[in-house]
C-alpha cells in the first residue's frame, strides 16, 4: 500500500507555504517524493482566491494592517476566506493519478472524488467529538446545522433550502477547501476551525457568501475541545483511508524545513 506521508509543520507564514507547496508539487510530478500532507496552522492572514472581488474585503488594507491581520493572493481557488491561531490547515501534495477510481480520457483525473474524500475526512474527524457537519450543495466548504443533529440529515441540503437558517445563524460554516490542481498534481486543500478567534470572520464576506456566520470546534461544544495536533490527525488517517493509503509521519527536515522557520518557534 502506497504512504502519504504526514509532516506537522507547526506555525508558518503564508506565502512561505505558498512558496513550499509549489516547490513540492514539482518534485512530486518528478517522482522526487511521494504523497505528502502537510498540517499547520498561519498567522492572522486574509487569503484571497482567484474568483474574490474587491467587494469581499468589507474594510480598508489599513484597517486589517492595525488589527495584525496580512492579506494575500493565492493561487487556489475560490473566494476569500481567513486563516489564524487555533485554525487546522492541511495541504494535501498528492497526486491523483495514483489515487480512487481514474475517470477515462488522457490526462483527466478525479477531482470530484477527491474533494469529496477530503470533505469525508473533515466531517468524520469531527464526528470522533460528537459534532455532526455536512456538505450543502451549492455551498463551499463543510457546515454544521441547529436542524441536523445527525450526519446523515445533510443527504439532499442545498443552497435553497438551507437560506432560511444561514439568515437566522442555524447553519454555521466550520471547515473550508480550496484547491489549485496542476497536471493531476494537488496544492492547498481545507482548513477546520478548531479554537480559533472568530471575529475576523465577521470583517469579511466569507468565502462570497452573505450571512455566513462562522463557528468552531470550541464554540460548538462550549468547553475544552481537542487540539489542532489532534484533529490534524483525526483528519490525515481518515484521508488516507479515503484515498486507499497508509499514513507514516514525516519531518519538516525532510522537505528542508528547519523548526527556527516556525512563526511559533523559540529559536
Amino acid at each position: 500500500m502506497a504512504a502519504l506521508t504526514v509532516i506537522d509543520l507547526g506555525r508558518r507564514e503564508y506565502a512561505e507555504m505558498v512558496a513550499l507547496q509549489e516547490r513540492l508539487a514539482e518534485l512530486r510530478l518528478e517522482g522526487s517524493v511521494g504523497d505528502l500532507l502537510l498540517l499547520l496552522e498561519h498567522p492572522p492572514t486574509y487569503t484571497l482566491g482567484r474568483r474574490s472581488e474587491p467587494s469581499d474585503l468589507l474594510h480598508d488594507s489599513g484597517w486589517y494592517e492595525e488589527r495584525g491581520i496580512a492579506i494575500c493572493e493565492t493561487p487556489r481557488g475560490g473566494k476569500v476566506t481567513y486563516h489564524g491561531p487555533g485554525q487546522l490547515v492541511a495541504y494535501p501534495i498528492v497526486d491523483l493519478r495514483g489515487v480512487g477510481a481514474q475517470p477515462s480520457g488522457a490526462d483527466r483525473v478525479d477531482v470530484a472524488g477527491f474533494v469529496a474524500a477530503l470533505e469525508q475526512s473533515m466531517s468524520g474527524a469531527l464526528a470522533e467529538w460528537g459534532l455532526a457537519t455536512g456538505r450543502i450543495e451549492g455551498l463551499t466548504g463543510l457546515w454544521v446545522d441547529d436542524d441536523r443533529p445527525d450526519r446523515a440529515d445533510f443527504e439532499g441540503a442545498d443552497a435553497a433550502s438551507a437560506a432560511p437558517g444561514l439568515a437566522r445563524g442555524s447553519i454555521r460554516k466550520i471547515g473550508s477547501i480550496g484547491l489549485k490542481i496542476r497536471r493531476g498534481v494537488s496544492t492547498h486543500g481545507l482548513s477546520i476551525n478548531v479554537s480559533c478567534n472568530l471575529d475576523p470572520f465577521d470583517w469579511i464576506n466569507s468565502c462570497g457568501i452573505e450571512a455566513c456566520r462562522a463557528t468552531s470546534i470550541a464554540a460548538e461544544l462550549g468547553e475544552e475541545g481537542p487540539s489542532v495536533a489532534a484533529v490534524g490527525a483525526a483528519v490525515a488517517g481518515r484521508l488516507a483511508d479515503g484515498l486507499g493509503l497508509k499514513t507514516t509521519e514525516g519531518r519538516a527536515a525532510e522537505i528542508d524545513l528547519t523548526e527556527a522557520q516556525r512563526v511559533d518557534s523559540v529559536a
